[in-house]
């Protein structure tokens, strides 16, 4: 008799706690109260990581390639890191090892490395003046650029290093009418395709 008394007691005790836990979720702005002092605190959600009003964190040029240079797993870019993982890009690139990317090559790499065939650097940079190939120097001096602007910080000085947060630069949404298209939706959702692809490159 009492073992049964006790299962009810404690389903009770689950219903009620189960019952609580979803009050306190579904109330807005759930109040806390201090037991050391008697204050009372009103707990605000969270901004989503990334945004603030109207601004959204997104990749800069090459970001997805340079965090794939981080061989060290110490989420910091360093320039041994961009000399070896420039190298690297080539030697990938290069499929028939002759020692320059036709632009087939090219686009095959920047489609691969760069996440879309949209993204910077694009084939006119490695490639102007409707050059048919891509040197080692050349593909090299792209990439260097691209690492010294995300080095650089905002006084304009560089220290070598690039961290993760020097892969992400702030984006300013335009509004949009009521009703119409979801801006902020379509970049959040190209945002996390991204770093989906970055994940996977980098085997998490």
């Amino acid at each position: 008799m009492f073992s049964k008394f006790l299962i009810i007691a404690i389903g009770f005790a689950g219903l009620s706690g189960s019952a609580s836990a979803q009050i306190i979720s579904q109330t807005p702005r759930p109040e806390v109260i201090h037991p050391e002092d008697g204050t009372i605190e009103t707990i605000k959600p969270n901004v989503p990581i990334g945004r603030t009003g109207n601004t959204l964190k997104t990749l800069r040029t090459g970001a997805l390639l340079f965090a794939g240079f981080d061989k060290n797993s110490d989420y910091v870019i360093d320039a041994t890191e961009v000399s070896a993982g420039i190298l690297a890009a080539f030697a990938y690139a290069d499929i028939n090892n002759n020692n320059v990317l036709s632009l087939v090559e090219l686009e095959r790499w920047r489609l691969e490395a760069l996440g879309y065939d949209n993204a910077t650097p694009t084939s006119f940079t490695f490639a102007p003046n409707f050059a048919r190939t891509v040197s080692l120097e050349t593909f090299s001096a792209v990439l260097y650029n691209v690492a010294e602007t995300l080095d650089t910080d905002d006084q304009g000085e560089r220290d070598g290093k690039i961290s993760m947060g020097d892969l992400l630069k702030n984006y300013v949404l335009p509004r949009t009418k009521r009703g119409g298209d979801n801006c902020f939706d379509r970049v959040r959702q190209a945002k996390r395709e991204a770093e989906q692809i970055c994940r996977n490159r980098r085997g998490y």
